[in-house]
């Protein structure tokens, strides 16, 4: 009877054992699963960091980074500040090719003060023809008149002589406005000097340093990353990746980093599309734009997102000793904030 009494406590206790087991592996698999899907939709995450025999150790790891296809040269066109639109000949999205009709400005003004200037243009002609046949005259006259009389007609010829001059620069100061509104008339329509697509058209903008219409050019692809503070240490220029579809993974192009720009910074915005999905400013990564050029394009689509996978490999020895200090602080850091690090 006492045997009984001390086997029947312990099903319930192994029962609920099992259970806390059970709960313990389910929720680490669940945070396991979480960690792997934040990194995986952040792009860039940190290095496996960790310490081995007492000491800090960098073990290094695969980073994906965010991506989008961009064309390599981009056309912005700024609008006449002193003309008016007369009728836009493309829509956005529409493919272009050089010399193709992009859009035309109104020209009935300019050609009104056209022919108003060439008229003004003969008034002068004219007016030279006058002093010059004025001068004539008044010669003739000296040359006959008596030696009392030759200081006063030598006195008109000279005044003559400096009207005249200033008739012949006003003429040359019309001819140039003559000029300039002709070629203002003649470039009335913008053709395009690339073949490409356009990308935007402001037809309603009111900022003047804003481009009218915005033409990306076609074939020419690269790929822009994003990158943050914590990670922008481990790529260099000339660093081989790889292009991966977010779509098929089967799907990889090849290049190279070509431009690391860390002199200006990714606008909260473009955080936000990044992956930066709220929290504080203090919690958010400040992120850098680089620039990838591809071996090849095939089947990479415009504005296309895609993963930058950086291949590893020993960095070139001046590329080094420009990113090892950079790195090791990085390091010295997370020692200082880590329990039992030095310092």
């Amino acid at each position: 009877m006492s045997e009984i009494m001390v086997r029947e406590p312990e099903a319930p206790r192994k029962k609920n054992k099992k259970k806390r087991i059970i709960i313990i592996a389910a929720l680490a698999v669940l945070a396991l699963a979480a960690f792997l899907i934040i990194r995986f939709f952040m792009g860039g995450a940190a290095p496996a960091d960790q310490w081995e025999d007492g000491e800090y150790v960098d073990v290094p790891s695969v980073n994906y980074y965010n991506g989008v296809i961009e064309p390599q040269k981009t056309w912005d066109i700024q609008k006449d500040g002193g003309r008016e639109v007369d009728q836009v000949f493309v829509t956005v999205g529409q493919n272009v090719i050089i010399g193709q009709q992009l859009f035309s400005y109104k020209s009935d003004d300019l050609k009104m003060q056209l022919k108003q200037a060439q008229l003004e243009l003969n008034g002068i002609r004219n007016e030279i023809d006058g002093y010059g046949s004025q001068i004539s005259e008044l010669t003739g006259e000296r040359a006959q008149a008596g030696s009392d009389q030759q200081l006063e007609y030598t006195i008109q010829i000279q005044e003559m002589q400096n009207s005249r001059a200033q008739a012949e620069l006003d003429l040359q100061m019309k001819q140039m406005e003559i000029d300039n509104l002709q070629k203002s008339i003649d470039n009335a329509v913008v053709t395009s000097t690339m073949d490409g697509v356009v990308k935007q058209i402001n037809t309603n903008s009111v900022e003047a340093s804003q481009p009218f219409m915005t033409i990306l050019a076609a074939g020419a692809y690269q790929v822009k990353g994003t990158v943050d503070e914590m990670n922008v240490w481990q790529l260099y220029e000339g660093m081989p990746v790889n292009i991966r579809s977010r779509a098929d993974e089967t799907q990889v192009w090849s290049g190279v980093i070509t431009k690391i720009d860390t002199e200006n910074t990714v606008s909260s915005s473009q955080n936000m599309y990044y992956g930066d999905y709220g929290g504080s400013s203090e919690n958010q990564a400040t992120k850098y734009y680089f620039y990838v050029s591809l071996n090849t394009a095939d089947q990479l689509l415009l504005g296309q997102h895609v993963y930058i996978e950086p291949l590893i490999e020993e960095m070139p020895a001046d590329d080094q000793a420009e990113s090892l200090p950079d790195a090791e602080t990085f390091v010295e850091d997370e020692v200082s904030e880590t329990p039992g690090g030095e310092g």
